[in-house]
């Protein structure tokens, strides 16, 4: 109690006297109203050093209006009175991941996702790192996902066959002065299982990374930090998922729930009532969302924004390591700073800011955020600038008050399991969270059910490659037996008309525009689509209507009218 009145009085005086503060299951509840969003942060920044185990940040900001998540359109009953043993949350990397791992199991799982694909949001809006565990907490959910997720990267990538590769991590420092922290470093990154940390001399790393700039005394390199393409990633794990049993319902928004004695007895959504053993809460962003529908929220997801540039593939041969340059300043911080990192593609990405934003689902840039990412990261090499950036986005990151990750069954609801504030390194974690909110939906069903082992389980998935990467001959002939492989759609990628319907007709099918681009990259290059679109919407009217057709579901039609009949 004196922890609630001291925090309460800390509070008033440096927030707002409107502020309330008290204890509810444990964690710290905040209410009031402040002026402006930066205070409302502050607040629960301040509270988190009070809480042992959650922030609840109810506080409002004046002339600002509440965050509600966006909702798909379409209402049926596809749904109704639909069984089944585990339902999860969300269709990101960690949803897809989970989803895959309770596949090893004789049991029925359905995955449920509001929007019209997976990983429409922060599990494809990031830079793709496979972060070495040096940035999280020693002791930490962070560090102890980051550093078992790592090790199974490599493994899994070759199982699944998605893009992953280990191209190191270079952090520079300006001055020998700050070679008083190496100790440290080093200290941390043993604590963290970090197994290969080497101290390079800005010689001895110029003779590796030729273009890297000249403004740096020393560096830090970690020799397996890697880089992915999260949402390929996302969808291997989703695809092994479906092969072996699992199901998905997009466009399928969560409502309400039905609590009895502690227990989720039913979920109701906007395409019918779900009646599930034991739910997954792995709705990222809007993971508190979820948890208030079950009556067990003790965490507030406070969004934060980071922005990035795409660099024109022209420039993939500057640098192969991941390179950043933190300021002295980030010591304590709970960003890592952002760099210039390589993308399994060949692109460079400039990136990310970090910035706290009122909505979850705000993903604006502008002209001041890229600005700021040439000022910093472009002078980490030679010869890159603005006129190299082909385009800019954004993402938000599901950061908790406490900064760590919830991986847990819930100490309110029975049959509940929070995968939730699974922000950075979350994509490098996911696998490791996996496996153990798998295990802990397993001993809630084992209550009620014998739960035995899927024997026809298969662990491997193949991808369809990409045609601009395949040898000559295996180009000719692809090109003999699908004639539609000798139509390029897309110029600066190179994908053809062939790769289009397939992705169209797989195993978990792109019913966007968007869709399309993840899976084939159609629309990544220079151009940004402004060539192959029109020649995209002329291959898919031979297999849909491309006047439903959206660019990223809802109202994003492409395609207004005809404006003529035949």
């Amino acid at each position: 109690m004196v922890k609630i009145i001291n925090l309460e009085k800390t509070l008033k005086r440096r927030i707002s006297k409107s502020i309330e503060v008290y204890e509810k299951d444990g964690s710290i509840v905040l209410e009031g109203i402040v002026d402006n969003w930066e205070k409302a942060v502050s607040a629960g920044k301040i509270a988190s050093r009070f809480a042992e185990k959650g922030v609840v940040n109810l506080i409002e900001c004046r002339g600002l209006q509440k965050d509600n998540p966006s909702k798909p359109d379409i209402k049926d009953h596809k749904l109704e009175n639909k069984k089944i043993d585990v339902l999860i949350i969300g269709a990101g990397i960690i949803g897809c991941t989970i989803a895959r791992e309770l596949s090893r199991y004789k049991i029925s799982t359905l995955v449920v996702e509001k929007e019209s694909d997976i990983a429409m949001h922060q599990s494809s809006r990031n830079a793709g790192m496979a972060h070495p565990p040096i940035a999280p907490r020693p002791g930490s959910k962070k560090a102890l996902y980051n550093q078992r997720g790592l090790k199974m990267l490599p493994e899994l990538s070759k199982q699944l066959d998605f893009p992953f590769e280990e191209n190191g991590m270079a952090i520079l420092f300006k001055h020998w002065i700050y070679f008083v922290a190496a100790g440290l470093i080093h200290s941390r990154a043993r604590k963290n299982g970090i197994e290969s940390i080497q101290f390079f001399s800005k010689a001895r790393l110029k003779s590796i990374e030729h273009r890297i700039t000249d403004d740096f005394a020393w560096a830090c390199l970690f020799e397996n930090a890697g880089i992915v393409d999260p949402f390929k990633m996302t969808l291997a794990f989703a695809e092994n998922a479906i092969q072996n049993g699992v199901e998905f319902s997009f466009q399928t928004f969560v409502e309400s729930m039905e609590l009895n004695q502690q227990k989720i007895v039913s979920v109701q959504t906007n395409r019918g009532r779900i009646f599930p053993r034991v739910v997954v809460n792995a709705a990222g962003l809007w993971a508190d969302y979820i948890a208030e529908l079950a009556n067990d929220r003790f965490f507030t997801i406070h969004p934060r924004k980071g922005e990035m540039a795409i660099i024109d593939r022209k420039k993939q041969n500057l640098v192969k390591l991941t390179v950043s340059m933190p300021h002295i300043t980030q010591a304590k911080s709970v960003t890592k700073g952002g760099g210039l990192i390589p993308t399994v593609h060949g692109n460079l990405l400039l990136g990310p800011t970090a910035k706290e934003v009122p909505f979850k689902e705000d993903y604006s840039t502008d002209e001041d955020s890229l600005n700021e990412l040439i000022k910093r990261h472009a002078k980490l090499v030679e010869g890159l600038g603005l006129k190299d950036v082909i385009t800019y986005f954004a993402g938000t990151r599901a950061a908790t008050y406490k900064e760590d990750f919830i991986v847990e069954k819930s100490e309110k609801v029975k049959n509940l399991v929070h995968a939730a504030g699974i922000q950075s390194p979350g994509l490098t974690s996911a696998p490791a969270i996996a496996q153990d909110i798998a295990k802990m939906c397993i001993e809630i069903l084992s209550n009620e059910i014998k739960v035995l082992p899927n024997t026809e389980f298969i662990p491997a998935r193949k991808s369809e490659p990409l045609f601009k990467d395949l040898p000559l001959e295996e180009k000719q002939k692809l090109i003999k037996k699908e004639p539609d492989y000798g139509v390029v759609v897309c110029r600066c990628e190179e994908v053809t008309k062939a790769e289009i319907i397939k992705a169209v007709n797989s195993p978990l099918p792109a019913t966007t525009l968007d869709g399309i681009k993840w899976r084939t990259r159609c629309g990544m290059g220079r151009c940004q689509g402004g060539f192959c679109t029109p020649y995209v919407l002329q291959t898919l009217q031979q297999k849909i209507d491309v006047l439903n057709l959206t660019k990223k579901g809802g109202s994003s039609y492409i395609v207004v009218s005809k404006t003529r009949s035949d």
